[in-house]
């Protein structure tokens, strides 16, 4: 063979093996002569009690052929839902291509922390190009899939309204009911909800556990009633005051938690009265005396205008007064104002000399101009001395008078008795 023929055969040849080498591009390889569709990645993954969401699902094709008219079916559970289609459809997948798709998702109101799967059933074909016959697509492919949300919520615990009974509080009101609504604004239930009023001197339990109240479960959204009784103390100062409120509680899977909250009371001004001085006219008085003066002196200590002040005498067992006025009205006194009332009484005649306690009732009504009716009574006792009486009528004890008038009386019984001897 010439030198011509030979250059002929080798360019042949080197033609040959180019469109043999093409050939083997369009074949798929043994290794890579499929399509694999999954899910790598879903944004977020993180979701609430009661959220509902738009979650982003990366779909790959991450076989060496393409894969064509992928249906991805998502599967929702009790817990976790899908709105809207539950089928999402792509095309064309290119080997080794990712590709986005949009679900709706919906999470079960009061769910509990955990982490919650979603089911995916995913079928394609896949595509590539055989010389022989051009574009080929495989059998439909089936396979399961799936992704996972991790749903954490909590319970958040407040205070809604409160009211009382008597709407308006005043110092020394006894058995007070106060209920305030415990609310759970929170993603998840809660449960053994118990709340505590932390009271101090101003607010007192009326008895036993009444500082106390339990609840129970409370789901999202949900609201409780907390019932407590207190008494508040005498004297205290017209204002707003925030008792503590300590509520302890656990989520549904057993942990505990506690929270601080406050409840806010107001209490209203009212009239309040001391006894500042006492005397009786005579100021010595003994068995048998009338028309004795009580001369008792008072004074609005409290926090608002007192209307209609009386001041009267209650009967006391053993005490020998006999009054013939029991009662003095004094009329509106204002705060730290004082006035006399004057009462009038016999002394019983077979009085004992000793110190008696005589009570003493003061009564009056609220600032009507503060919307205050209320009745008011305050019991009051001042004691009162009965002394012996003596010859001339007055009031003089003297110890051991008794046995000195004996030996007083005996030796003029003897110097009288001598004097008739001498005569």
């Amino acid at each position: 063979m010439d030198r011509t023929g030979i250059i002929k055969l080798c360019v042949l040849g080197m033609v040959l093996f180019m469109l043999f080498s093409l050939v083997l591009s369009f074949m798929p390889q043994a290794d890579a002569a499929f399509s694999s569709v999954t899910i790598t990645d879903v944004k977020p993954t993180e979701l609430h009690p009661g959220d509902t969401r738009e979650v982003i699902v990366t779909v790959k094709n991450n076989g060496g052929i393409d894969a064509r008219d992928i249906r991805l079916s998502f599967k929702g559970t009790e817990v976790v839902s899908l709105v809207g289609p539950t089928v999402a459809h792509i095309n064309t997948l290119n080997s080794w291509c990712s590709k986005e798709i949009e679900i709706t998702v919906h999470v079960k109101e009061e769910a509990p922390n955990g982490v919650y799967p979603v089911p995916v059933t995913c079928k394609w074909r896949g595509y590539y190009f055989d010389p022989a016959k051009g574009y080929v697509a495989t059998d439909t492919i089936n396979v399961s899939l799936g992704i996972s949300f991790n749903v954490i919520g909590k319970g958040v615990i407040n205070i809604g309204d409160v009211t009382t009974d008597p709407t308006g509080i005043r110092p020394g009101n006894e058995d007070v009911e106060i209920r305030a609504s415990i609310e759970n604004s929170g993603e998840a239930a809660v449960k053994d909800v118990e709340a505590k009023l932390l009271c101090d001197d101003k607010f007192k339990p009326s008895w036993s556990g009444t500082d106390r109240s339990y609840i129970g479960r409370l789901n999202s959204g949900e609201k409780g009633e907390a019932i407590f009784h207190v008494d508040v103390a005498d004297g205290i100062e017209s204002e707003m005051y925030s008792i503590p409120l300590q509520i302890k509680y656990k989520d549904t899977k057993g942990g505990e938690y506690e929270v601080m909250r406050e409840i806010n009371i107001l209490v209203e001004p009212k009239p309040e009265f001391a006894i500042v001085s006492y005397h009786t006219e005579p100021a010595n008085i003994s068995a048998g005396d009338t028309g004795v003066k009580l001369h008792v002196r008072i004074k609005n200590i409290g926090s608002e205008k007192a209307e209609s002040v009386s001041v009267r005498s209650t009967g006391e067992a053993e005490v020998p007064f006999d009054f013939d006025v029991k009662s003095d009205y004094v009329g509106n006194l204002k705060v730290d104002e004082e006035w006399t009332a004057v009462l009038k009484f016999d002394v019983d005649n077979d009085a004992l000399s000793k110190t008696y306690q005589q009570g003493i009732e003061i009564r009056c009504t609220g600032d009507r101009d503060l919307g205050d009716d209320n009745v008011y009574l305050f019991d009051k006792m001042i004691p009162v001395s009965v002394s012996s009486r003596n010859s001339g009528g007055f009031s003089v004890p003297v110890p051991g008078f008794g046995v000195s008038f004996f030996f007083v009386a005996l030796f003029v019984v003897f110097v009288l008795f001598l004097g008739r001897k001498r005569v």
